[in-house]
């Protein structure tokens, strides 16, 4: 993948989420310019956001690029007895899931937190949401994790051949 690409890719996730917040949402929009995402596929995001409806559970952004890279690889509903759909969209999304716990030593968006910010964050509560806004969650932290995550989906399909990035 060229490097510009891959710096394209990126700073849409991280600026995405710098501006809006909704880390799954705005992970799917950093590639749908790239993959056949379409809106409804989005707008379905809109609960996951940090760790599932602000939870701190699976982190959004990793939600985000299971479901980006399902939206490519899936078993469409007309074809649900479709095993090597089932094993291929798995394999690739092991491939993501193995990343996120290299760089971040989980998928839980408290854990993740914790890595990147020293403590998490009970983004249900506003005072702590207040917080962690104060403390650069949207300026160079989850944005990283969201653009890093676009990112990882565009690489891993490129590398097993189902789309090249230009």
């Amino acid at each position: 993948m060229k490097e510009s690409v891959k710096k394209a890719i990126y700073d849409s996730g991280f600026e995405f989420e710098k501006q809006y917040g909704g880390c799954a949402q705005c992970t799917l929009c950093a590639l749908k310019p790239y993959l056949d995402i379409d809106d409804a596929v989005i707008k379905s995001a809109t609960g996951l956001m940090a760790g599932g409806v602000r939870s701190g559970n699976s982190c959004g952004a990793f939600s985000g690029a299971l479901m980006a890279i399902s939206a490519v690889t899936g078993r469409s509903p007309e074809n649900m007895d479709d095993k090597q759909a089932v094993a291929d969209t798995a394999a690739l999304c092991r491939k993501l899931y193995d990343r996120f716990m290299n760089e971040y030593g989980s998928v839980l968006c408290r854990d993740i937190q914790y890595k990147i910010m020293g403590k998490s964050y009970r983004m249900y509560d506003p005072e702590d949401m207040q917080r962690f806004l104060a403390d650069g969650g949207h300026d160079d932290k989850c944005t990283a994790v969201v653009a890093k995550a676009a990112v990882w989906v565009a690489e891993i399909l490129e590398e097993a051949g189902i789309r090249e990035f230009k």
